[in-house]
Order: C-alpha cells, then structure tokens, then sequence
C-alpha cells in the first residue's frame, strides 16, 4: 500500500470556535488571539490585522498528522516527523483539509521507510500549512 506516488486520504474539517476553545485547553495555550475577539479587534502583526481569533498552529499540524496516522498505524506502523511551515491564518468558519503523498520509499530491516509531502488547505484553496514527513510501516514479504 505505501509506494511512492501513494496519496493519503485527505480529512475534511470544519473549525468552529468550540474546537479551537477545546484545543486552547487540551494545550494549555490561552494566548488571547485564540480565544478573545475583543482583544484581536485591536491587535496586529506586522502588518496583518485579522480582526478576529485565529486558531492554533499546531491544531493544523494536528490534523495533518491525523491524516498520516489514520493509514500507517492501521498497518502496523506510525509516523516518525512532521515539519510544517504555517501560511496562512485559519479562522473559525474555515473548512480545512488535508493532501499527503508519499514522495520516496526504502526497504530497512523488513520495514519500508517513506516520506511524504503533507499540506493543508483551507475551502478556497489557500495554502495554510506545508511540509514533510516521515513514517514506517512493516513491509509485506
């Protein structure tokens, strides 16, 4: 099943303000551009205003990692590494989903080593994160 060229089914994912709240405290980041709209009506970044919460970076990464998990734990494997790079802002209201494909596979001590190229984007086609990834899974005799 993971051959180069394979690609990972994408997940689908609306963000609503109840799961970026969930997020904020199975992480203990309660940093107010999360979770106060009063705070982010004022607050800018350089020079990006977004005139409301934003969700957490990493709740993005959690979504890619999911993708890659869901198919290699299923086979008796897991996934190594993640590195991302954030886009783009993900706000509530977004839907975002998830493309993975692998990009290089290698036989090692009777498992298949892979990489992948992972991304997330939002309903309108908007790259919010990109990167790569490693995994393994038991090779088939």
């Amino acid at each position: 099943m993971i051959a180069v060229g394979y690609e990972f089914p994408s997940l689908e994912m609306p963000v609503t303000r109840e799961m970026i709240r969930v997020y904020a405290e199975a992480s203990f980041d309660f940093n107010p551009l999360h979770l106060d709209d009063a705070w982010m009506a004022d607050a800018t970044f350089g020079r990006t205003h977004y005139g409301g919460v934003i969700a957490h970076g990493l709740m993005t990464y959690s979504l890619a990692t999911r993708m890659l998990t869901d198919v290699v734990y299923a086979l008796g494997g897991w996934h190594e590494r993640c590195e991302m790079r954030f886009k783009a802002a993900v706000t509530p209201g977004d839907t975002l989903t998830t493309l993975g494909r692998v990009t290089s596979v290698r036989r090692l001590n009777g498992e298949l080593l892979f990489a992948a190229s992972v991304e997330v984007r939002k309903q309108d086609g908007t790259v919010v994160a990109i990167g790569d990834a490693m995994g393994r899974v038991p090779a088939a005799d």
